[in-house]
């Protein structure tokens, strides 16, 4: 049996919506686990002794604010190769679009990536996913989707899937992102093999399945093509929608039943209520937004079509190299609209929701035990510290992952 408790909790920000206003404050207290689910998570007054599991690694927060652990639910981390040249050239003037054509964007991706070995990718993955665990990510979904082959599909998927095996890095949860970059050859041909021996092999690796619906990627009925094809797999749909145009990707998210349609920069108001009416997580993706100039993320749009909101990094070598959650909640505020205590919720609950993940993303007896212990007493500093050191240190499965330096 393995056993914490964490005392001198100052802020408990339990993100549970039973005890009201959000984040779901407890002041003054303690959170105890046993075996990685969380037993206690209350005032530290109401904790009698006899209830610490004996042999528990008692841990003092100093008055500091705990969190529950972030969820990052969109990530595409396992990739090769460097497009620092392509962010200068943005930031001279030239266009994603432009860049694309010219042989850059997704395809140099590819070029790197699809030559990797599992080893070399997942390597790189694990770096990544190590910064994100040391900034309070716990549970991480990875993409596939810089292959545009199918082997070098399935190469990622297990390097992806063999961060899951690393019991020092965030939980990983593995999507296929099949169609994301157009093939060289005969596109029809490409989206049929994707539709058959695609998805019937990344079932055994993945959970998800994934398409980037947008002018220059694929059309509505390429991806509702897969999204049937998959269903047939066990692979439950999600969406890249509306991010460079209005592409009625997210009405499809809606009528194909998709866990989460993400970005949602250009979707429209009625798209956002089709999502709310059918219970469709909006991802937001504010450091994507901000890196490509575009419209803001729909944040708070969202939230007043009453969709569930969840944020994330979207790290990917071109438009959004960085793993820091804190980073994207404090742009969910400055950006989306979100106020501080709506933007953390999104980041914890709402994350492990666009994952139909039920047992995390909320601090209460029963759940996962994946927490955050803050520098500070205040919970807003993960908002309000735009790139701050803000974090201490990580619980992860009932475990002291990362110790605090102090």
């Amino acid at each position: 049996m393995s056993a914490l408790v964490v005392h001198g909790i100052g802020a408990l920000c339990t993100c549970d919506p039973s005890l009201g206003e959000a984040p779901g404050v407890v002041r003054d207290a303690a959170l105890v686990a046993r075996d990685g689910v969380i037993v206690y998570a209350g005032p530290e007054s109401e904790l009698e002794r006899s209830d610490i599991p004996r042999g528990a690694l008692e841990i003092h927060a100093r008055g500091a604010a705990v969190l529950p652990g972030f969820v990052d639910a969109h990530t595409h981390i396992v990739w090769l190769g460097d497009r620092g040249d392509e962010y200068a050239q943005r930031a001279a003037g030239v266009s994603y679009e432009e860049i694309a054509a010219s042989g850059g964007g997704i395809r140099a991706t590819v070029r790197a990536t699809a030559a990797g070995s599992v080893e070399e990718l997942a390597t790189a993955g694990r770096e990544r996913a190590r910064r994100m665990l040391a900034g309070g990510t716990t549970t991480v979904e990875v993409k596939s989707g810089y292959g545009l082959d199918h082997e070098a599909e399935m190469r990622q998927l297990d390097a992806a899937d063999r961060l899951r095996r690393w019991d020092d890095l965030p939980d990983a949860v593995v999507t296929y992102l099949a169609l994301h970059a157009l093939p060289d050859g005969p596109r029809d041909a490409y989206v049929d093999d994707v539709c058959s021996r695609g998805v019937a092999d990344a079932a055994k690796r993945a959970s998800f399945v994934d398409a980037f619906c947008d002018t220059g990627a694929y059309t509505v009925a390429e991806c509702e093509r897969l999204f049937t094809a998959a269903r047939g797999h066990g692979l439950r749909p999600k969406i890249h929608a509306e991010q460079r145009s209005h592409s009625g990707g997210a009405l499809l998210a809606a009528q194909a039943g998709a866990v989460s349609a993400d970005h949602l920069e250009h979707a429209t108001n009625t798209d956002l209520e089709a999502l709310s009416s059918a219970g469709v997580v909006g991802v937001i993706l504010p450091g994507a937004s901000l890196v490509l100039g575009g419209p803001p993320p729909p944040g708070r749009r969202l939230l007043e079509a009453g969709c569930r909101v969840a944020v994330a990094t979207d790290c990917n070598p071109g438009t959004c190299y960085s793993e820091s959650m804190p980073l994207m909640i404090s742009l969910a505020v400055a950006l989306g609209g979100l106020t501080p205590a709506q933007a953390l919720v999104a980041g914890t609950v709402g994350g492990a929701a666009a994952l139909g993940l039920t047992d995390r993303g909320v601090l209460r007896r029963g759940f996962r035990c994946d927490a955050v212990i803050l520098k500070t007493p205040s919970w807003v500093d993960v908002a309000y510290h735009l790139g701050g050191d803000i974090v201490a240190s990580v619980i992860l499965d009932g475990r002291l992952a990362v110790p605090s330096k102090t």
